[in-house]
């Protein structure tokens, strides 16, 4: 079910990208990537407590595909700012790196995100061990960095970055629980 959405996700937003009237066609698609990629990492984030609370080891079966399609539609939204919005241009990016902080925070988020993505397969697990675990740990940086930077956007409307910020403090919440 989850590669179904996922997948039928990217095939609207494709088409919108191509065939829709859109007067920013890149802009639409930077925004929604981010904002579908952000929910797929909260998804991907909630399977644990979700499996502990709810009992359903089904949550533990979809964690890894949403967190790869979460990154998938991240890498897409990083893509469209960089090739849609900057056309490659690195003094763009530098500079918007440097006086934007949302840029920053979110190319940090993504950075983070990279090794989590390259080694999410059971081949990964078994050659890594238990630094697979500490190194998947990433997430407790990355998650609230993706959230900070959909919060430092200079955007009219604050109510859904703060929803997403509430959402992720739950979930920390509820896996210190846990360890406590």
């Amino acid at each position: 079910m989850v590669h179904g959405v996922c997948i039928a996700a990217l095939i609207v937003l494709a088409s919108y990208y191509f065939f829709g009237e859109l007067a920013t066609p890149t802009r639409f698609l930077m925004l929604r990537t981010g904002s579908i990629g952000l929910i797929l990492l909260v998804a991907s984030f909630a399977c644990t407590p979700a499996a502990r609370i709810l009992h359903w080891q089904g949550a533990i079966q979809i964690r890894r595909a949403l967190g790869l399609y979460g990154f998938l539609f991240i890498a897409i939204h990083l893509l469209a700012y960089v090739w849609g919005d900057n056309e490659f241009d690195m003094e763009l990016i530098l500079r918007d790196l440097d006086e934007r902080r949302a840029m920053l925070v979110g190319t940090l988020s993504f950075m983070l995100l990279i090794p989590l993505a390259l080694t999410s397969t059971r081949g990964w697990q078994r050659r890594l061990g238990r630094r697979w675990k500490m190194l998947h740990r990433l997430v407790y940086l990355a998650l609230p960095l993706a959230v900070l930077h959909y919060l430092a956007l200079d955007r009219d409307f604050i109510e859904l970055p703060l929803f997403f910020a509430a959402v992720v403090g739950i979930l920390f919440l509820l896996r210190v629980g846990k360890r406590r």
